[in-house]
């Protein structure tokens, strides 16, 4: 799943060339991916869920050092919440 319905096509792409068969690429806000149903009828749950979640940035500084003047503590805990809100909803949409 991805929010970026350009991510999208390029993630069928590449799910293709990888050879990787029986998966689902959807466009949707992650923390509110509608529930999908089966053949059956029934909720479909999945045997995995990968949650990509924004990221603070952090990271980024070791490649970047320019950014240790704009990353701020604030603007990561920020994202916290939403982080918390897409993996929420990666296990609710996973088999147990």
């Amino acid at each position: 799943n991805d929010a970026d319905l350009k991510r999208c096509s390029t993630l069928v792409h590449q799910l293709r060339y990888s050879g990787m068969s029986h998966c689902v690429v959807t466009n949707e806000q992650a923390q509110r991916m509608p529930p999908l149903l089966g053949p059956s009828g029934g909720l479909l749950l999945f045997d995995r869920v990968l949650c990509d979640v924004p990221c603070s940035g952090d990271g980024t500084m070791r490649k970047a050092p320019d950014m240790w003047r704009r990353w701020r503590p604030e603007a990561a805990l920020g994202l916290h919440p939403l982080q918390v809100e897409i993996a929420v909803r990666g296990l609710e949409l996973t088999k147990v």
